[in-house]
């Protein structure tokens, strides 16, 4: 029997990661040297930033490519080789509208290279956001953002309004954002059509494939267009339910190596 695979994804907070941020990094060595034997690509899918994943995968990174920032931007062998954004003002009236609309909150806004948060956010909501950006600037104006491509937002806010924040916005300004419930308490809003299968099936391209060769792991909103994508599609056990209906399978907890431990019944068989 071969594998029916020659690409994994993998969601990074809530799939691959278990809930103290990290993995099994033996055990995912040990992974990643069979689909290397095999010449299957392993590519993270995530909402973060590179400088993130960078640190994310340090042992890794020659070894890995990566989907970063919910489709917004690709990195193979170290290199960006594509980048969708918002521009500035794009940027500063999507923070104008959710925080007229929805009142202040934490919002960090993720150029290419730098990340930047709103001052006047509180301490304990900066710390969860900034973690995510690995390095960032603060901000107190937000008309004094540079000129640059905005590849991602995030409000540290209860992600229930996500829809209604895309809708809203777009009807206003016209098909501007597409937004993702990436956590329960945050909201990921990238360039309108842009997601993680948009991200997929460009870097795929690279490899000669499509989503039919591509086994996909993920837990909540901003996962579906990859679970939708792939051929193989897996959902955590500890999940949102709106990822559980998009999959096909199911994966065991991130707490239990899930990822790793449906990859390696696969690699073990074959």
């Amino acid at each position: 029997m071969t594998i029916p695979f020659k690409a994994v994804a993998v969601d990074m907070d809530g799939t691959f990661l278990n809930d103290q941020r990290n993995y099994d990094h033996d055990l995912f060595a040990q992974v990643l040297n069979k689909l290397e034997k095999r010449n299957i690509q392993f590519i993270v899918a995530s909402g973060r930033p590179f400088a993130r994943l960078k640190n994310d995968f340090s042992e890794f990174i020659d070894r890995v490519d990566f989907v970063t920032a919910n489709g917004s931007r690709l990195i193979v062998e170290g290199k960006e080789v594509a980048v969708e954004g918002l521009t500035k003002k794009q940027t500063i009236d999507l923070i104008n509208f959710v925080h007229h609309t929805y009142g202040s909150m934490a919002t960090m806004a993720y150029g290419r290279e730098t990340a930047y948060i709103g001052t006047e956010a509180p301490a304990k909501d900066k710390e969860f956001l900034q973690y995510f950006a690995k390095e960032s600037v603060e901000i107190s104006d937000w008309q004094e953002l540079p000129d640059d491509t905005f590849i991602e937002l995030t409000f540290h806010h209860d992600s229930k309004i996500a829809g209604e924040i895309e809708k809203k916005f777009n009807e206003q300004y016209g098909n501007i954002v597409t937004t993702f419930a990436s956590n329960p308490v945050a909201i990921d809003a990238v360039k309108h059509g842009i997601n993680k299968a948009t991200g997929l099936k460009k870097l795929l391209a690279y490899f000669g494939l499509t989503g039919e060769d591509l086994i996909a792991f993920g837990d909540s909103g901003n996962d579906i267009p990859m679970l939708d994508f792939a051929k193989y599609s897996y959902a955590m056990e500890n999940g949102m339910v709106i990822a559980k209906e998009h999959a096909k399978y199911l994966a065991p907890s991130n707490n239990d190596n899930g990822v790793l431990r449906v990859l390696n019944e696969y690699l073990d068989k074959n």
